[in-house]
């Protein structure tokens, strides 16, 4: 069977002896961040500041983005929709999505155990172990459809666009929770070198190289960027001494962009990516709690993943309309075996080796209008096909609790996913200020699986077929700006997951699963004041999901079983502000509040038929802060110094559907402070600053409370230089 370590997954703080120090150390370190950013600061630099000079400086750079899959301003995006820049990577030093959603509100992101466990939450709606994705993960317009290759690099990117919502109508499917959206820089028609080098306490190392230059002035292009990680390990495993946690990259992504006229452009962009790593540092709650920075296996699991892609964009513009094409092929392979029992002292083996692979081709083609008309539109066609295949092995000897073994379970999986849709969206403007907009997409999927499992601990499965699965998802919408600086919008849109096979543990009776659907209905308000110096983002929302796809714990034969819950339900409110008070200053505050339960969720345990109505959704934070405070003041005529602060808070959640797995808020801070000039930068930094023990993951899959512990206090350098 292919292996599974948790049927349920998150982030989980383990508490400090005392709540009060706690505080008393933030409250100690934001005072200190506080203080040292404003001595940074000279009165002169303030008072010297007219009035006209000042609102010329702080006003807040506009930020374009294709959300809607057309350019615009994201204060005019009728959507909650937050942006990171390629500054805002830096500035922050985000280096992996998992970084990411601690920056934006109602984002829930975390990777645990391998590079395949890639899990993302959006408003409370996410993802089983080796199900569909909820979110849609584009990179460059083309969809990763497999959790596994979300762990990107962020080496070479523009931009990170995150729409919150489902997105149903433009997307199509596993957008039921929102979009992830990654554009890479482009080369363009100057030339420019950058270097990188960052390493930290944990043992990590990574150097970056990228170089974008004309190769042929005003017409052709090239871009190549490379990036090397180097991870001893942080942890030891103290069942034979030797460093655990291991990792190390090999990531390059080539570009070519051609403009041979005025109207046409074309970007052929070529990815690479190798890994090889450590996996799974699973052990039991008591065990690395006490020994956070500590594993106890017998046996050495490995992460290994090699994957590939091929993305060609060509634009048109004509006369009335601008034509675009997006191409896609990914391929993906990995391997992971791992120390299921999480422990060599138990009485029991639980051993597991699992091989995967994916082969992925997309064609989208889009129309838009281009002109000034109060009638704007988009429409377009989509289709793709996916070939996945795994092979799990588990090796199990239950001799000593006497269950028998020694066995071994073999699975061989082949599935084929493919579909094609039609979609469209309407903005009809009846006044100067009054926007209305109506969209639909016509979505059809097919589903193919054989699925062959040959157990000695459990009867054998042979499953072979196939389902399809369509749907209309409708969105309806209106949007009025009360003056030039503000818009108020409401929106209804809807967005699916596809049903398929239950190939994790297939159930010979019953192995599929139906589709989920959620309808979002939001209510949002954007504006900004102060000459631009202050922005404002924020909504009301409320999502019906019904037919939920939910993984069961089957306790008695320790299995997870894919189903479908009858209703679930999230609301909340969630912001986001900026606001430059001053020359060299910047300040961010966002924040969400979440209601996220199972409306009707009957045997959420199969054995005991216990009923998880009325719970609250996994993975789910109550709560979400994140404020940052970051300063930039001049040293001398070519120096300037940079500090900034990061605080994080994330509210309690639950681990399972049965919500007897329970997470406590926590807080991570986070502190930079450099040196930058125009050709380099060089900055001391601090992740987890005071230290706080939190888990990746914690679950008991019936033998027992099992986590991972998260990343402690790290300091780390970081040094960039430009040509």
């Amino acid at each position: 069977m292919q292996a599974a370590p948790s049927p349920v997954q998150g982030l989980s703080v383990l508490n400090k002896p005392t709540h009060t120090h706690n505080i008393n150390k933030l409250a100690l370190l934001v005072k200190t961040g506080l203080l040292c950013t404003a001595i940074s600061t000279t009165p002169n630099v303030l008072a010297n500041t007219n009035e006209k000079t000042q609102s010329q400086s702080t006003e807040l750079e506009v930020i374009t983005v294709t959300a809607e899959k057309r350019n615009a301003d994201i204060m005019d995006v009728s959507s909650s929709v937050s942006a990171i820049t390629d500054s805002d990577l830096k500035d922050a030093e985000i280096s992996s999505i998992t970084e990411l959603s601690q920056h934006v509100p109602n984002l829930h992101i975390f990777t645990w155990g391998g590079s395949r466990e890639n899990n993302i939450f959006i408003r409370g709606i996410g993802p089983g172990l080796f199900t569909d994705p909820t979110v849609g993960f584009y990179v460059d317009g083309v969809n990763y459809t497999n959790n596994g290759m979300f762990d990107l690099d962020l080496t070479d990117v523009e931009r990170i666009e995150v729409l919150r919502g489902p997105q149903g109508t433009l997307y199509g499917g596993n957008s039921l929770a929102g979009i992830i959206n990654v554009i890479t820089k482009k080369p363009d028609n100057f030339t420019d070198a950058r270097v990188s080098v960052t390493a930290d306490t944990l043992e990590r190392r990574k150097i970056s190289v990228g170089v974008n230059t004309p190769l042929i002035e005003d017409e052709l292009y090239g871009g190549l960027s490379l990036a090397l990680t180097d991870n001893n390990g942080h942890l030891t495993n103290i069942h034979n001494g030797k460093d655990y946690g291991a990792r190390e990259d090999l990531v390059a992504r080539a570009k070519l962009r051609w403009e041979p006229t005025y109207t046409f452009e074309s970007d052929l962009i070529l990815d690479f990516q190798r890994l090889r790593g450590d996996s799974y540092a699973l052990g039991s709650a008591a065990f690395i709690k006490n020994n956070p920075d500590k594993v106890d296996h017998n046996y050495d699991g490995e992460d290994n993943r090699d994957a590939y892609g091929i993305t060609l964009v060509m634009k048109n513009e004509f006369s009335r309309f601008d034509f675009t094409s997006i191409t896609g092929w990914r391929d993906w392979d990995s391997y992971n075996s791992a120390d299921q029992d999480a422990s060599s002292q138990t009485d029991y083996i639980y051993h597991n080796i699992a091989e995967e692979e994916q082969k992925q081709f997309s064609q989208e083609f889009r129309w838009a209008s281009n002109t000034t008309s109060d009638l704007q539109w988009l429409t377009g066609l989509y289709g793709y096909y996916a070939e996945y295949k795994t092979k799990g092995t588990n090796m199990l000897d239950y001799t000593a609790i006497g269950w028998g073994g020694p066995y071994t379970d073999y699975t061989n999986v082949d599935k084929e996913n493919s579909g094609y849709a039609v979609f469209g969206q309407v903005d009809y403007s009846l006044t100067e200020r009054l926007t209305l907009t109506a969209g639909l997409r016509v979505d059809m999927e097919k589903r193919k699986a054989d699925i062959q499992a040959n157990n000695q601990s459990s009867p054998s499965v042979n499953i072979k077929g196939d389902k399809d699965f369509n749907e209309w998802l409708p969105k309806v919408g209106v949007s009025y700006t009360p003056d030039n600086r503000s818009l108020i919008y409401g929106t209804v849109s809807q967005g699916y997951r596809a049903g398929g096979f239950d190939h994790l543990y297939p159930n010979q009776d019953d192995p599929t699963y139906d589709s989920e659907t959620s309808t979002n209905y939001e209510l949002g308000y954007k504006a900004s004041f102060l000459d631009n110096s202050l922005e404002l983002s924020t909504a009301l929302f409320y999502i019906d999901i019904k037919d939920q796809q939910v993984q069961q714990l089957v306790q008695s034969t320790n299995t997870i079983m894919t189903d479908n819950a009858g209703r679930g339900r999230s609301q909340g409110i969630e912001f986001e502000t900026r606001y430059t008070p001053a020359l060299g200053w910047m300040m961010e505050l966002g924040g969400s509040y979440t209601n996220a339960e199972y409306k009707d969720y009957e045997n959420c345990a199969m054995t005991s038929l216990q009923s998880c109505s009325g719970n609250k959704m996994v993975n789910t934070p109550e709560l979400t802060a994140n404020v940052a405070l970051q300063n930039t003041r001049p040293l001398t005529e070519r120096l300037s110094l940079f500090s900034r602060l990061d605080v994080i808070h994330v509210g309690e959640y639950y681990f399972n559907s049965l919500n007897t797995l329970k997470q406590d808020p926590y807080q991570l801070v986070n502190v930079k402070l450099g040196v930058e000039s125009q050709d380099w930068d060089v900055y001391l930094w601090a992740k987890n600053a005071l230290d706080e023990y939190y888990s990746t993951v914690e679950f008991d899959f019936g033998s027992g409370h099992t986590v991972e512990a998260g990343d402690p206090q790290s300091f780390g350098l970081t040094f960039n230089a430009y040509y």
